[in-house]
């Protein structure tokens, strides 16, 4: 068994201190570039990465592209975040940093290596410490940016009166790669993206007061493999203490590949890569261009399918699948939320051109079990055979394993559980995977509709209104609050949020769709 990697962000490379095995160090010597100073916002904010110069927009100041570690380039390609180098200037915080290296949906290549940053918006006013939000983007671990338009912070932070935090993470191949000749060099091969983000964490719980924040008021969110990745944290040893909320919007807490698997993964970039049989793997890898890396046996990001890059279960940094230690309750204890969308693979799912092409696609993805599901989800009942296909696989790799996670959580924990249901139809699709991202941030103006942003109508903004309440309010008490007010999630029940043209309450969420999928066999 691996021993647990240590992320020590040494700020100076000439200082010497460690966290005990299985800790992270969060102690305020461990950080020698500068040394924060609790207060409100200002244009110029001392932190562990240097003399940070930020911008102030109306009432909330913006710091972006703030290295939390060191560019993964050379060396450190294929190894934990390392501290980043202490400027010698101040450094300007006006513009988002590069994404990390990826494919776009035309297979065209961008980002750069140097992309461990993350932004901060916080309001300007002098106020007690506020609470706040780390955000996980999405992209399957493949691909997505902490600067995507939709996830800007300015308007979350000032509706909420909190501090918005986003990151960028190493994705893909260079984040999620483990192969043996990686594992023996560290023991972080196959979860140096998940290491990102907990270092990212540290970087918060180290600097955020200077920002105006209460670094034991941290709430970690994300969406998507996001959501999975905040999951994954949840359950990972080495991130206990850096929040104390979490919430998982559209993902999941199983279905992470094993340390065998990712290493049948990683024999297969190797090949790809052309460095099979090379006496020295790791350096053969770290000779090619990121861009080589990435079109070396490529996932693609997918709602229907898992990539094979992500965070690995390894023994150590991630001991066992998150829903195991929710269930074994040795997972970080934290007030925590889950949901789903009520039409997740909307958009992403086939044409399906009549009952027979339904069944077909059921029969060949499930295969023995098809006719079970073809029973529960009978074409008629629907009103094409498209929307049945959309149901199922809804309700099978999200809503349904949403309750999954609310019960195990709830079953073993006394910090509160709370369950939400997004149904607002705001696409063509329905309640897509994603949808309720700009009503979360309030950044309907970075969708695109024929080139120009989106006007959300009046009942888009209640209910923007809506989820930014309930949303910041969990982040600064652990309880959501709105109207009508959250119930503590209980099993028996399945007491559930719902985000519809009026927002409310449910007792069951699809109760006979999901127990069905606890039963099928």
């Amino acid at each position: 068994m691996r021993s647990l990697v240590l992320i020590a962000l040494v700020a100076c490379s000439n200082h010497d201190s460690a966290a005990p095995d299985g800790a992270i160090d969060t102690a305020p010597d461990a950080f020698a570039c500068a040394t924060p100073t609790a207060g409100p916002a200002a244009e110029r904010v001392p932190t562990t990465s240097g003399m940070i110069h930020g911008a102030l927009t109306g009432a909330t100041y913006a710091y972006l592209g703030i290295s939390y570690a060191a560019p993964p380039t050379g060396a450190l390609r294929f190894a934990p975040p390392a501290a980043p180098a202490c400027p010698s200037d101040e450094v300007a915080a006006t513009a988002i940093g590069p994404e990390c290296p990826q494919l776009a949906d035309d297979n065209t290549f961008g980002g750069s290596e140097d992309c461990l940053h993350l932004n901060v918006w916080a309001p300007a006013a002098a106020e007690a410490p506020r609470a706040v939000m780390v955000f996980v983007h999405g992209g399957g671990n493949v691909s997505g940016s902490a600067g995507d338009a939709v996830y800007a912070g300015d308007r979350l932070a000032t509706a909420g009166d909190a501090i918005v935090v986003t990151l960028d993470y190493r994705l893909g191949q260079l984040g999620f790669i483990d192969h043996a000749s990686l594992a023996a060099e560290n023991n972080a091969a196959g979860n140096y993206g998940l290491l990102d983000q907990i270092a990212a964490l540290q970087w918060v719980h180290a600097n955020i007061a200077a920002f105006g924040g209460d670094p034991a008021n941290v709430t970690l969110f994300g969406e998507s493999a996001g959501g999975r990745d905040t999951c994954s944290l949840v359950a990972a040893p080495g991130a206990a203490g850096l929040f104390a909320h979490a919430i998982v919007e559209s993902g999941s807490c199983r279905g992470l590949p094993t340390r065998t698997a990712a290493e049948a993964t990683g024999d297969q970039f190797v090949m790809a890569a052309g460095c099979t049989g090379n006496a020295d793997v790791p350096g053969c890898l770290r000779a090619l261009t990121a861009e080589q890396v990435i079109r070396a046996n490529p996932g693609t990001a997918a709602i229907l399918v898992s990539t094979p890059y992500q965070p690995e279960i390894d023994g150590t940094i991630q001991p066992v699948q998150p829903e195991a230690a929710l269930a074994a309750g040795t997972h970080n204890h934290v007030a925590f939320m889950v949901g789903a969308n009520a039409d997740e693979t909307g958009q992403a799912v086939p044409m399906v051109a009549n009952e027979a092409a339904y069944e077909q696609l059921v029969n060949t993805q499930y295969g023995a079990l098809g006719p079970q599901v073809l029973a529960q989800y009978p074409a008629a009942s629907f009103p094409t055979p498209r929307a049945a296909y959309v149901r199922v696989t809804t309700d099978a790799r999200f809503v349904c394993p949403s309750r999954d996670i609310a019960r195990a959580a709830a079953k073993v924990q006394t910090e509160p559980v709370y369950r939400y249901f997004f149904q607002y139809p705001a696409s063509p699709f329905g309640a897509i995977h994603g949808i309720e991202l700009p009503f979360v941030f309030g950044t309907f103006d970075a969708i695109l509709v024929n080139g120009t942003p989106y006007t959300p109508t009046a009942t888009e903004l209640a209910i923007s209104a809506a989820v930014q309440t309930d949303w910041t309010t969990f982040a600064k008490t652990g309880v959501p609050a709105g109207t009508p007010t959250w119930p503590t999630y209980v099993a028996q029940t399945d007491p559930t949020r719902t985000f519809a043209a009026m927002p409310g309450e449910m007792d069951g969420i699809r109760t006979a769709d999901c127990d069905f999928w606890d039963n099928l066999q």
